[in-house]
C-alpha cells in the first residue's frame, strides 16, 4: 500500500511538473490605459483602453507563426450581424458621426470576445452573449454592428486618403519563405529565443457601448496551414482550400501545436448618446 501511495505521489509531481513547463510560445492578453486625443473631439485628451496581444518565444529556436487576429490600423475587425456594407461617401458625411454614436448601452450584458478564428488573411474578433445556447443556430448579436460601425467611422475618418479594399484570404503565391518575409510579412509574427512582439488593439467602441467583457482567443494551437483562395471561372466562386506553410522561412521554424494564453476581463459602464 505504501510503494502504491508512494508511486502516486510521483506521479502526481510528474504531472505538475509538465504542467507548469511553458510551452515554446506563448500569447498573453492584458490591458492598459494611454493618455491621448480623442477621436471624435480631437480638442479632447481621453484615457482610451488598448488590449495588447503580446507573442513571447520561450524556447532556444527561432519561430515565425500565423497572427491570432489581425487589425485595422489598430482598430478590431468586428463584423456586421445584418452583413450591410455602407459606400465611403456615407462614412465621410459629417451626419455620418451622429449614427456611429447612436449605439445601444450593453452595460449590464456579460459577453465573450472571441479573438481570431480559422487561420485566414485578416482574422477579426467577435462578441457572443454569454447566454448563447451553442446548440441551436444564433444570429450575431447586435452589440456587433454597434461596434462595427463605430470602428468604421473612426477608421475612414482617420485614413480616407489610403483606403484599400481588405484583403481576406492569402492567395496561393502568397504562401512561399519570399513572400511570407516580404509581402504578407504583417500577417505573421517572427521570434528569436527571448524575444516578444505585440499588437495593440483600440478598445474605445467597447468603452463607449458599455459591458461586461472576456477576451480570450479562441483557438488553443497554432495549425500549419491557412486557407488561401482562387477564382473558380466555372462556378463563377471563390473556392477556399487549405494550404500548408513552409516548414522553414529564412532562419525561422514553423511552430505548430499548443500555446499558452489567458483571459482577461474588463467592465465598462458605456457613454451617453450625444
Amino acid at each position: 500500500m505504501k510503494r502504491k501511495k508512494l508511486f502516486f505521489i510521483i506521479a502526481l509531481l510528474l504531472f505538475q511538473k509538465q504542467v507548469a513547463f511553458p510551452q515554446g510560445i506563448s500569447i498573453e492578453l492584458s490591458v492598459k490605459w494611454e493618455t491621448e486625443s480623442g477621436i471624435f473631439n480631437e480638442d479632447s485628451t481621453v484615457c482610451t483602453p488598448k488590449l495588447h496581444i503580446i507573442y513571447r518565444n520561450n524556447s532556444k529556436t527561432n519561430y515565425y507563426l500565423l497572427k491570432v487576429a489581425c487589425s485595422k490600423a489598430g482598430l478590431p475587425i468586428v463584423p456586421y450581424g445584418s452583413l450591410i456594407q455602407y459606400p465611403i461617401e456615407e462614412y465621410l458625411h459629417p451626419d455620418y458621426l451622429k449614427r456611429a454614436k447612436r449605439h445601444g448601452n450593453y452595460a449590464n450584458v456579460n459577453y465573450h470576445v472571441i479573438i481570431g478564428g480559422m487561420p485566414s488573411y485578416k482574422q477579426g474578433w467577435i462578441i457572443e452573449n454569454d447566454t448563447i445556447d451553442y446548440q441551436n443556430e444564433n444570429e450575431i448579436d447586435m452589440i456587433n454592428d454597434d461596434l462595427a460601425d463605430i470602428y468604421e467611422y473612426i477608421y475612414r475618418k482617420q485614413y480616407s486618403d489610403s483606403i484599400k479594399e481588405i484583403k481576406t484570404h492569402f492567395s496561393i503565391a502568397d504562401i512561399s519563405p519570399y513572400e511570407i518575409l516580404n509581402k504578407v510579412k504583417d500577417q505573421f509574427v517572427f521570434l528569436k529565443p527571448g524575444e516578444i512582439y505585440q499588437d495593440r488593439y483600440n478598445l474605445i467602441g467597447f468603452k463607449m457601448v458599455g459591458g461586461n467583457f472576456d477576451f480570450s482567443i479562441q483557438a488553443d494551437r497554432l495549425y500549419g496551414f491557412v486557407y488561401t483562395d482562387k477564382w473558380d471561372t466555372k462556378q463563377t466562386k471563390w473556392i477556399y482550400t487549405k494550404t500548408d506553410l513552409p516548414n522553414k522561412v529564412g532562419e525561422y521554424t514553423l511552430y505548430k501545436g499548443q500555446f499558452y494564453s489567458n483571459t482577461i476581463g474588463i467592465k465598462f459602464i458605456g457613454e451617453s448618446k450625444k
